[in-house]
C-alpha cells in the first residue's frame, strides 16, 4: 500500500443532477449507485484551505460533470459555483488517500485519451 499525496473529494449525483440527466433524452443507468467521480486535491493544512481549493474549481469540476451526460452546453445548468456543485452533489472529503492497486498510475490530460 501506498499514500498518495493527494485529497480526495468523491460526488455522488443528488436527485436533482438525476431529473436534469433524465431530462436530456440520453441513456441513463438503471442503478446510480456507481455513479459519480473523484477528483484529487494537493494536500492542505487546512480544511477551510481546502474548501476554498474546491471552491475556486467548482466551475471546471462541473462542467466536466456536465460533459459527461451532454456536449451541448446550451443544455447545461445555469449556476457553475461551489453553492450548485454542493446542490447537485454529495460531497465527501477525505484528507488521505492510498493506492491499493498494482499498476502503476497513469497520469496523462484526458484530451490526450479521446
Amino acid at each position: 500500500m501506498k499514500l498518495i499525496n493527494r485529497c480526495v473529494i468523491t460526488l455522488k449525483p443528488k436527485s436533482v443532477f438525476i431529473d436534469w440527466v433524465k431530462s436530456l433524452n440520453v441513456e441513463i443507468p438503471e442503478i446510480w449507485d456507481f455513479e459519480g467521480a473523484a477528483y484529487l486535491f494537493d494536500e492542505h493544512e487546512s480544511e477551510e484551505s481546502l474548501v476554498a481549493g474546491i471552491s475556486e474549481q467548482a466551475r471546471v469540476i462541473l462542467e466536466n460533470e456536465f460533459s459527461v451526460w451532454t456536449e451541448d452546453e446550451d443544455k447545461w445548468p445555469g449556476s457553475r459555483d461551489f453553492v450548485a456543485l454542493k446542490q447537485l452533489f454529495t460531497l465527501h472529503i477525505a484528507a488521505a488517500s492510498f493506492d491499493l492497486g498494482k499498476e502503476p498510475l497513469l497520469r496523462a490530460d484526458i484530451d490526450d485519451l479521446l
